[in-house]
């Protein structure tokens, strides 16, 4: 990746990871706390979440790269 790419996305992402602190702080929900956390569901709901998450990015990055080597060899053969 180039510097100049990875300065502004990790801003971006610590922007986007500081609001997470406010949530957490929030008290849950009777429903979820007799549902989801008293069972354990919630680990395995975060789980496939964060699962997702890694793969949505991972595709992201394989994609920009495949399509910046296109970009390349469309413009060299220009």
């Amino acid at each position: 990746m180039k510097l100049t790419i990875v300065k502004p996305l990790m801003a971006v992402m610590a922007l986007l990871a500081w609001p997470v602190s406010t949530f957490a702080a929030s008290e849950a929900p009777g429903w979820l706390q007799e549902r989801m956390f008293a069972s354990g569901k919630i680990n395995t709901v975060v789980m496939v979440v964060g699962a997702v998450l890694i793969g949505i990015a991972i595709w992201m990055f394989a994609l920009d790269r495949r399509i910046g080597k296109l970009e390349k060899n469309a413009k060299d053969k220009k």
